[in-house]
């Protein structure tokens, strides 16, 4: 190249850099304007959970709105499509997804979040009632751990602390103000992640679409879950139906999924578990009453599900199932190992009984029902046929008791929903390698919360927990 030639292109180089960095306070594009780059944003993991109160069988609120506030005042929103609603009362020792937003990166001091609604369900005297509280809340949370959204994935855990949210009101009825203890944490991204750190458990929801090794599952929340299927990913089958892997996996078809937040913010799938096919429906919630003996039918109130006809309005009411001919049961205990519990701990059709949490799988799907009254003033929302049943987590609180080297006794309060749905004034828990203590030391005297399986025998209630924790202070 000339002399002349190349002093030409290096100048016209240096224009050409000017344009695209925009440097001085003069300088930009050909029309004026700087080039502006927009703030790094990351993926940020809301989690709900809850912290029970007594008598509350179960809780469920409808979110509309969510925000966050930096540390210069800015607000930003988190986008909700449309309302979402969730049952908490489930939850109790742990939590479950909501949604997960991507946030521009920087220092978050505080959050704000809006329900639409709450219903809520108690038992009074052995008697479950409904109160439906239909007025905008909107909740402004403190964050005590600021959220610091930088190149990793983050988790926002939101407790609704119930014994704190649920009061007395004039007439007999309930006042419901919402209160949230909040913390945050890094997505560790390993097999060993608690939920509060992204290891999710019992993801339910419905196929939407399949590529490769990753796969979309729509949830009853509205929202939709991708996740990746690796060497390592367990695949299984329940009440009938079996999976081997991705190119066996079919639309619609409903899955249990067990998971892992990475630190890039995309999900693991460390277990599949298809449970039931096309056209089916499977609603998950605390048995509230059984018919026959053997036992024909069960009343149940719903915390969870999906597939055909289950619908968000369902939660935290009742449902009426009809137990088919030929019903497989089983235990939603994938990635969680039972080996060595006593071989009293059972789940079949004469170890299934009131106050245990339980997915019921039903290939016609689910009905509306116009049903009569369930008692408490609300109607029968629903009712379907099952073909299978599986035990699925719930929580317990109470206080520890007679400790040994594998458990302890759970004594339960006496205005708990579970003592009044069952008469149980106590319950015997056992710890696994793999519970999650959460830094808890345990003594006798201290109150617990602890998230598990639990099972019946013969009159007698017992208790595996997976996870720990201390409930917070109301």
């Amino acid at each position: 190249m000339q002399p002349s030639l190349r002093a030409t292109f290096a100048a016209l180089t240096l224009l050409s850099l000017a344009a695209i960095t925009g440097c001085g306070s003069g300088s930009g594009s050909s029309s004026g304007n700087p080039i502006t780059t927009s703030p790094s944003s990351s993926p940020v993991l809301i989690n709900l959970g809850d912290a029970p109160a007594g008598s509350v069988l179960q809780c469920a609120v409808t979110i509309s709105a969510m925000s966050f506030t930096n540390s210069a005042g800015t607000t930003v929103t988190v986008p909700i499509p449309s309302p979402m609603t969730m049952e908490l009362a489930h939850l109790a020792g742990t939590v479950a997804p909501l949604t997960m937003p991507s946030i521009t990166q920087g220092t978050y001091n505080s959050m704000s979040i809006t329900l639409s609604s709450a219903t809520v369900s108690t038992m009074t005297s052995g008697t479950p009632t409904q109160q439906v509280f239909s007025s905008p809340m909107t909740v402004s949370i403190p964050l005590t751990t600021p959220l610091t959204v930088g190149s990793n994935a983050m988790v926002v855990n939101l407790d609704l602390n119930l014994a704190s949210s649920i009061g007395a009101a004039a007439g007999g009825g309930l006042t419901f103000t919402p209160t949230f203890k909040p913390s945050v944490d890094m997505a560790s991204g390993t097999s060993a992640a608690t939920p509060e750190e992204g290891g999710m458990m019992q993801i339910v929801g419905s196929v939407s679409t399949t590529s490769g090794s990753t796969f979309t599952m729509g949830t009853l929340q509205g929202g939709s879950m991708s996740f990746t299927s690796g060497t390592g990913t367990q695949f299984m089958g329940m009440n009938g139906q079996t999976i081997t892997g991705m190119g066996s996996m079919t639309s619609s078809q409903i899955l249990s999924v067990n998971a892992t937040l990475q630190t890039n913010g995309t999900w693991m799938a460390n277990s599949v578990t298809a449970m039931m096919g096309s056209g089916g429906a499977m609603p998950i919630g605390i048995i509230t009453a059984t018919t026959g003996n053997p036992i024909t039918g069960i009343t149940m109130f719903a915390n969870n599900g999906t597939g055909s006809g289950m619908m968000a309005s369902y939660l935290a009411s009742g449902l009426t199932v009809t137990m088919g001919s030929g019903m497989a049961y089983g235990i939603d205990n994938a990635g969680v190992s039972l080996t060595g519990m006593p071989s009293t701990l059972l789940f079949d059709a004469t170890h299934l009984a009131k106050g245990q949490n339980a997915a019921m799988a039903g290939s016609g799907g689910m009905s509306a029902s116009g049903g009569g009254m369930m008692g408490g003033g609300f109607m029968n929302m629903g009712g379907m046929t099952a073909n299978g049943i599986e035990l699925e987590p719930q929580g317990l609180t109470g206080t520890v008791a007679n400790m040994t080297s594998t458990g302890f006794t759970l004594t339960l309060p006496s205005g708990s929903a579970f003592t009044l749905l069952t008469g149980a004034t106590s319950v015997t828990v056992y710890q696994i390698p793999a519970t999650h203590m959460n830094g808890l030391t345990l003594t006798n005297g201290m109150g617990i919360e602890v998230n598990g399986f639990l099972f019946y025998n013969a009159g007698t209630y017992s208790f595996v927990a997976t996870q720990m924790m201390a409930p917070p202070t109301p």
